[in-house]
């Protein structure tokens, strides 16, 4: 007994150990299932042993506490600051955690997701919306892209001569998004130069020293432009002036054409006296009542007509006369149209307020107001925002001004304010008893605004949309004017408009406090310069529409809104 007996304590121990090891695994395994596995994180932000709703918290948390969604891009125009979703970026927290919930695991085994050994570093799941990131570096290239400049031909007293051709340069887009992307990646804003590359003149040097041998017959004589009596001569020098070297199909027998933007613009110039443009009718308000201007007919050049000629007399030997015709053009909208729509009865009108002085938001909200003005929503139409906005560029008559970025930070982006215009219009569009069909709230509470009515929108992301659900046309009426944003729908709906405003719920107090506040280093404010921003709680309110027509309901709609707290911060400038 004494030869087994050691032997069998030491099999009893070993069975012990192993049974413990055994359950200390389980029990690690039942406490890490829905866990973050330990050592798993993104950039600096360690997830071990989390829940999946805890990760993505802090995940939240530390990224709205970051700089991590803005870039800062090297321009030849000074830095230019971007939120990230202005380019279509955006950082998928829930994917992200997912991702580091799957570091260091191995598949499912009888429901259970097995951690076997520590976590690893995961990048940030980044999604990219294409469009959006193509509109969003318009903003970028008023201040990076050298148009290239196509080479011409010109006299020199009777002798053909040619003017180079530029290479230019423009944004390398592709090159942008992965210097972008690996930037997140490694938990960085990014902050660098905008990468370019090469763009070929449409019109190449040798092209035009092709054409030049072809062109002497061009500028041998005037050519003569003859209305009504009239001649206008158009002197060789002039000719150069106004023809390009022909890029188009029938180049072989024309070697230059007039069919370019300064041919029309010179031709237009020289014939104002006999053009008149045509006129739209107008819907005008005043004092709450809609009058109409009567529309009028035009006379302009009939200008491919015009241009053919041109090419052709230019390029023959014979007669260089050519004689300019004109033609009728109607209006877009005419008298007529407006009294067939029953577009002279107002619908709703609804006006908000702004500061004058911020020139660059005035500016932006009078653009969103003058670019919409006049637009006609069809019966059955749905109207989008975004679309009849467009990208919010600066060559586009947009400028820089302060928008609710993600994490809830203001920060500068070309067409800050638009939103105010969102929010005037859905008004209009709520009083009138229209069908909303995308509306969303800001995510942070704005007291200037009526509650629980407020939008926002952002190309190539949220949208203002409605339906025009009735069976006449509508028109949109908008304009600005000593701090004041109107917006007026036109055409009687024939509905009335109910509603309730809920008291705000789910309060829940900012997440620092002017002791504390967070803190924020902002290269667009000089170095020295503190600014602070005072925190909100954030909220929750329900507004409930009721929509009558004809006395009964026609149909009701509820409008949430969740207000996110807002942070005390400090701005600390940099620059």
């Amino acid at each position: 007994m004494s030869r087994w007996f050691p032997s069998t304590l030491a099999a009893r121990l070993g069975l012990l150990v192993v049974m413990l090891l055994v359950a200390g695994v389980a029990v690690l395994q039942g406490y890490l299932d829905g866990r973050i596995g330990w050592g798993a994180r993104v950039g600096p932000v360690a997830l071990g042993g989390l829940t999946r709703q805890q990760a993505v918290s802090r995940l939240q948390e530390r990224l709205a506490q970051s700089s991590l969604l803005s870039a800062q891009f090297q321009t030849p125009r000074g830095v230019r600051v971007m939120a990230l979703d202005q380019l279509g970026l955006s950082v998928d927290v829930a994917a992200t955690v997912k991702a580091a919930e799957r570091a260091g695991r191995t598949a499912p085994v009888g429901g259970l997701s097995l951690w076997v050994m520590p976590g690893a570093r995961v990048a940030p799941v980044v999604h990219v919306d294409t469009g959006a990131f193509e509109s969003g570096l318009e903003a970028l290239r008023g201040a990076v892209d050298v148009p290239a400049r196509d080479a011409r031909l010109a006299l020199r007293g009777r002798r053909v001569v040619v003017k180079p051709g530029r290479q230019g340069s423009g944004i390398d887009a592709v090159a942008l998004e992965r210097a972008v992307l690996a930037s997140l990646a490694d938990w960085r804003p990014y902050a660098g130069p905008v990468p370019v590359s090469p763009v070929a003149p449409h019109i190449d040097t040798a092209t035009a020293q092709q054409r030049a041998a072809q062109a002497r017959v061009y500028f041998e004589r005037p050519l003569t432009l003859s209305y009504r009596g009239r001649s206008i001569v158009l002197t060789p020098q002039r000719m150069a002036s106004m023809l390009t070297v022909n890029m188009g199909d029938d180049a072989g027998e024309l070697p230059l054409t007039f069919d370019n933007a300064t041919g029309r613009r010179v031709l237009h110039g020289l014939f104002a006296f006999v053009e008149k443009p045509a006129r739209d009718a107008t819907v005008n308000i005043s004092g709450g009542a809609v009058t109409v201007t009567r529309s009028r007919s035009g006379i302009e050049l009939d200008m491919p007509r015009l241009l053919g000629d041109l090419d052709a007399a230019a390029d023959s030997d014979g007669l260089r006369d050519v004689y300019v015709a004109l033609r009728v053009v109607q209006p877009a909208l005419t008298t007529a149209d407006v009294q067939e729509m029953g577009l002279s009865a107002l619908g709703s009108q609804f006006s908000t307020y702004f500061d004058p002085s911020n020139t660059a938001r005035a500016r932006n909200i009078a653009q969103a107001a003058k670019i919409v003005d006049g637009t006609i929503v069809q019966p059955g139409e749905v109207f989008s925002l975004n679309a009849a906005l467009g990208p919010r560029t600066v060559n586009r008559g947009f400028d820089y001004a302060p928008v609710i970025a993600a994490g809830g930070v203001l920060r500068l982006g070309v067409g800050g304010g638009i939103c105010q215009y969102a929010t005037t219009l859905f008004n209009a569009v709520f009083f009138a008893g229209l069908p909303v069909v995308e509306r969303h709230a800001h995510s942070l509470y704005i007291d200037h605004y009526p509650i629980g009515r407020d939008a926002t929108v952002a190309w190539g992301g949220p949208d203002f949309k409605f339906k025009n659900d009735t069976d006449k046309p509508l028109m949109i009426r908008s304009w600005t004017g000593n701090g004041v944003l109107t917006v007026v729908l036109v055409g009687r709906t024939g509905r009335s408009v109910t509603y309730t405003t809920s008291p705000f719920y789910d309060i829940s107090a900012p997440r620092t406090s002017k002791d504390h506040p967070r803190v924020i280093y902002d290269s667009s404010l000089s170095a020295g310069i503190v600014r602070w921003e005072k925190g909100w709680a954030g909220r929750s309110v329900k507004v409930v529409r009721t929509v009558r027509q004809n006395g009964a309901v026609l149909f009701t709609d509820t409008f949430v809104s969740v207000y996110q707290p807002a942070d005390w911060i400090k701005r600390i400038g940099t620059r």
